[in-house]
């Protein structure tokens, strides 16, 4: 548990690190194209603890809250400037320079995403066909089966889990029915309906796949077992190799998976195990879980299921692909997958603004932390696609006319452009601790969501 948290702390300021540098370079790199004086460029937020001076009088700073970073530029309302450096004043430049100064800290970030895109395309990145398990409710209604692969949704080809997601979901709050396009078994291509209008009004956005009844293909487990460890709890207490569950604490067990669930869940002993053996149906009492030995902050059962037959083996094994192309082709895959999580991102927000999705789907620094380090475990590619999602993100939410945001700053210059004068100290003052107020109640929600996702 520790070792989870210092390493989530660890990608979390590393994400952010790279993510707010990079934002904060475009405006100081179009501020230096443009003559404007750079006063200093902060990463980080709170008093700085490293800083130095450049060739040009640039302090260049690292402070110790790595939730942002800023750009201070020379402007004569927030100090005198000498009359020989009014030139270099951020004000005094003209508008479609301040403006393309302040879109540059959002465009570096899409830059980014497109770069950290290409890469992952250009390494690989493992991915496994959007295969389905046995499907329920308005899967199994709508008449898809096990082995099913999903190729298109809505018209949008599928590729990987992800894509699968996105599209369901955002589908899924409008309660929109749409075609699915998929592969059978067999390798016939067909067409079916996904009525997500039968899903209930009440369901909340994290219950989607769940009611639509989709789960992705596992290797056919039976819950019966293969040789146990001696020294663990289940054979301790009588459970002998060849053994079948069928109930955990009477909870009815019909494979593996249910077996895995199920005692995941148990805190305290004592645990009822019913199985057949013999073709007969007995019972043990186990008094406690036990510590893994290979994972001692996990606690086990001690069961372990027989091994799955080739064929089965074979055919999952078949799922399994890199998604990967050459340094030519991966450019437009970039800005294939830059414009389709774009599009899902606003889609999303405007859910999120009109009240169709629920605020619950926002998330903090914590889940940003959480998925960093998961995203890390699993390679380097995972990672990358992670950056770029959230590069990405922050580039979009920069760009919202919100006062304390870019898009804030760009939609009041756009206004003094339109009235011809600048405007007032107090207006402007006033937006600020408006957006400020804005920022704050999102940015607390947000923690508040990560925390009770945390907690349950």
């Amino acid at each position: 548990m520790m070792m989870t948290i210092l390493g989530s702390i660890f990608w979390l300021i590393i994400t952010l690190g790279v993510l707010v540098t990079f934002h904060e370079l475009g405006h100081f790199w179009v501020a230096r194209l443009f003559k404007v004086k750079v006063l200093r460029f902060c990463v980080g937020f709170g008093k700085p603890i490293w800083s130095r001076f450049d060739q040009h009088g640039t302090e260049i700073a690292v402070a110790p809250i790595p939730l942002g970073g800023y750009v201070k530029l020379l402007d004569v309302r927030d100090c005198d400037v000498p009359a020989d450096e009014l030139q270099y004043a951020y004000n005094h430049k003209p508008y479609w320079q301040k403006m393309l100064i302040m879109f540059a800290g959002p465009a570096f970030n899409f830059i980014l995403a497109f770069f950290l895109y290409w890469l992952m395309f250009v390494v690989g990145k493992d991915e496994i066909q959007p295969t389905i398990g046995e499907p329920t409710q308005i899967m199994q209604q709508a008449g898809f089966v096990e082995k099913d692969q999903l190729k298109k949704i809505d018209g949008q080809t599928i590729r990987t889990w992800s894509d699968v997601s996105l599209s369901l979901i955002t589908a899924g709050i409008d309660r929109r029915d749409i075609e699915v396009e998929v592969e059978t078994g067999s390798g016939t291509i067909i067409n079916r309906t996904l009525p997500l209008s039968a899903i209930p009004t009440g369901v909340a956005e994290e219950k989607l796949i769940e009611h639509i009844g989709l789960q992705a293909y596992r290797i056919p487990l039976a819950a019966k077992m293969s040789e146990l460890d001696a020294d663990l709890p289940a054979a301790k207490s009588g459970l002998l190799a060849g053994d079948e569950i069928v109930r955990i604490n009477d909870v009815e067990i019909a494979d593996w998976y249910d077996a895995v669930e199920v005692v995941s869940q148990i805190e305290q002993g004592p645990i009822q195990v019913d199985f057949i053996r013999n073709q007969a149906q007995q019972s043990i009492t186990v008094p406690a879980l036990m510590a893994d030995p290979d994972n001692p902050e996990r606690k086990v059962l001690g069961i372990r299921p027989d091994s799955p037959t080739e064929s089965d083996r074979a055919y999952y094994n078949n799922l399994f692909f890199s998604l990967s192309y050459g340094p030519i082709e991966s450019i437009p895959q970039a800005f294939l997958q830059i414009s389709k999580i774009t599009s899902k991102s606003l889609e999303m927000m405007w859910k999120l603004v009109t009240g169709k999705a629920s605020i619950k789907n926002l998330s903090g620094p914590i889940t940003i932390a959480q998925v960093a380090n998961d995203s890390a475990a699993r390679g380097f590619s995972w990672y990358l696609s992670f950056l770029a999602l959230v590069s990405l993100s922050l580039g979009i939410i920069n760009l919202l006319p919100i006062p304390m945001l870019d898009g804030g700053q760009m939609l009041f210059l756009s206004i003094e452009k339109i009235k011809g004068s600048p405007l007032s100290e107090q207006f402007e003052m006033k937006a600020q601790f408006i957006g400020m107020f804005m920022l704050i109640s999102l940015m607390s929600l947000a923690f508040y969501n990560d925390i009770l996702r945390s907690v349950s």
